[in-house]
């Protein structure tokens, strides 16, 4: 495929309006490529419309729908939130966006990655945090409590199901962080799930977020400036599965249980960096946040959480063919 591809000090010139957008490509690196996404589009039988001229741009086919937003790194993906390295610009009745997304991010989601060699039988459970390591807090109440909560609940609807579940943990222990992915890979798992639940100083705060991790040479979405910089991981062989299994879980989990999409995220965390099978890491909600906190907290709720993860998996399975 053949892109038209503009260096971000260009861009910054081209842009004299787009103040966030500046600030955001200056915190990248400058030699970040933008591609031309309407020659993306039409190459993978995308349509285009505006929805907003110059603000907002719909690419439907018969099965996926991509809605880009100028001066922003959110897309919607069938109408899920997903973080790209860059802010989408606008200009001459077209869009750009960072040349590494469309290989990193768009082709995974618009065509799925197949197994050649189906197999997802085992999987790695990771409560976060455990011991000395509280993880967040509200009052009396730490998150490590909650995550190994929720690890027995799904390790149980799975085992019902049929899998093999092991976890990193199973009481209040602190295990280090490194070692977290060594557990799933001595136990040849093929997924490795770590759960988690947020906090913020602001109490309106509040969704779901599901991490993977970042491509080699990509921004993370709450970092700027690593992106070209940073070596390749272990867990960057499993790039493209790990944006479908945080896809799939995003999806469900706003959809099934009515939470607020906070999009699917890129970060370098140690438990995904150094993951050999597909990987993610799971913020289920704010502790500190008055609704989310009562589902947290709620057994039943748990087991609702605890369902649609699992759904996101079969999902996965289905889609990626394991």
């Amino acid at each position: 495929m053949r892109s038209v591809l503009i260096s971000l000090l260009g861009l910054a010139l081209l842009f004299p309006g787009g103040e966030s957008a500046r600030a955001a490509i200056r915190s990248l690196s400058s030699s970040l490529d933008y591609a031309r996404i309407s020659t993306w589009a039409r190459t993978n039988g995308l349509g285009l419309r505006w929805t907003a001229p110059m603000r907002e741009l719909h690419l439907t086919n018969s099965h996926v729908s991509i809605v880009l937003t100028h001066d922003s790194r959110r897309l919607r993906v069938n109408g899920i939130g997903v973080w790209i390295s860059g802010p989408v610009i606008m200009r001459d009745q077209d869009a750009f966006i960072p040349a590494l997304d469309l290989p990193t991010t768009l082709r995974p989601l618009l065509t799925p990655h197949r197994a050649k060699q189906p197999s997802l039988r085992v999987i790695c459970l990771d409560p976060g945090h455990g011991g000395d390591d509280t993880g967040k807090r509200d009052r009396s109440r730490n998150e490590k409590q909650y995550t190994l909560l929720l690890a027995r609940e799904l390790g149980r609807l799975l085992t019902q199901s049929g899998y093999r579940v092991v976890y990193t943990r199973t009481t209040d222990t602190k295990v280090e962080l490194p070692q977290r992915p060594e557990v799933a890979r001595r136990a040849r798992a093929d997924l490795f799930i770590s759960l988690h639940f947020n906090a913020a100083d602001i109490p309106s705060a509040q969704g779901v977020e599901v991490y993977c991790l970042t491509p080699l040479g990509a921004s993370s979405t709450n970092a700027g400036g690593e992106g070209a910089n940073s070596p390749s991981c272990v867990g960057n062989r499993q790039d493209a599965r790990n944006l479908q299994l945080a896809f799939e879980l995003q999806k469900t989990l706003v959809r099934r249980l009515n939470r607020e999409d906070r999009g699917v995220r890129r970060a370098r965390f140690a438990v995904l960096r150094d993951a050999t099978m597909p990987a993610v890491l799971i913020e289920a909600g704010f502790m500190s946040n008055p609704v989310d906190s009562q589902w947290i907290y709620s057994s039943a709720e748990r087991t609702r959480l605890s369902k649609a993860i699992m759904e996101a998996i079969q999902n996965f399975r289905k889609t990626s063919g394991l």
